[in-house]
């Protein structure tokens, strides 16, 4: 049984290492621009924000930050957005991070930013739309390594606060921090 298990493990490299030599589009060796086409797909069209009761807020924080739960549901319940999950760290803090899906309205995006800043103690990384799902948008989100992340300065964050900005506007902004617009994200598999 090991000699056939060792055999087949020979013929699968062979056949790999060929099929790779003859055929350079099975992704092998693909450019940071052809892994872009491959993961993002154009946005054409308006953005379509997403109906207020079907969008999915996750929020996690400091074990501190615990009191503040049923403020935090109880805003959000305002703006008619009831499906909200906050996790607490039990030790130590939860990344500063922000992921907003595709279809998130403008001025939900901004209320997460100013929820996060205020009770997550900022925002140092965005987490590309492409990862999430569109009705979905989240803070100190640890599902991501570091590498994952794009960071963001203090005035492009600044530029995604501007309540000026459309729906449209907000997301264009957002993918061009993450890099998505071009697509070519280095870290994309």
């Amino acid at each position: 049984m090991k000699k056939r298990t060792h055999i087949l493990t020979i013929v699968t490299g062979f056949v790999l290492l060929i099929s790779s030599a003859l055929s350079p589009n099975l992704g092998l060796a693909e450019t940071p621009e052809e892994k872009g086409q491959r993961h993002f797909k154009k946005h054409t069209g308006p953005m379509i924000p997403m109906p207020r009761e079907e969008i999915k807020v996750e929020m996690f924080l400091m074990k501190e930050k615990k009191k503040d739960g049923p403020f935090i549901k109880r805003l959000l319940k305002e703006e008619k957005i009831e499906r909200v999950m906050i996790q607490y760290f039990r030790a130590g803090n939860p990344p500063k991070n922000i992921v907003l899906g595709k279809r998130i309205p403008a001025d939900v995006g901004r209320m997460m930013i100013e929820l996060a800043i205020h009770y997550n103690n900022g925002i140092t990384h965005l987490v590309p739309e492409f990862r999430f799902y569109a009705h979905y948008a989240a803070f100190g989100n640890s599902s991501f390594d570091i590498q994952a992340q794009v960071p963001i300065t203090p005035e492009n964050l600044d530029k995604l606060r501007n309540p000026k900005l459309s729906d449209e506007e907000f997301h264009t902004l957002f993918r061009s921090l993450t890099g998505e617009d071009k697509g070519v994200i280095s870290y994309v598999d």
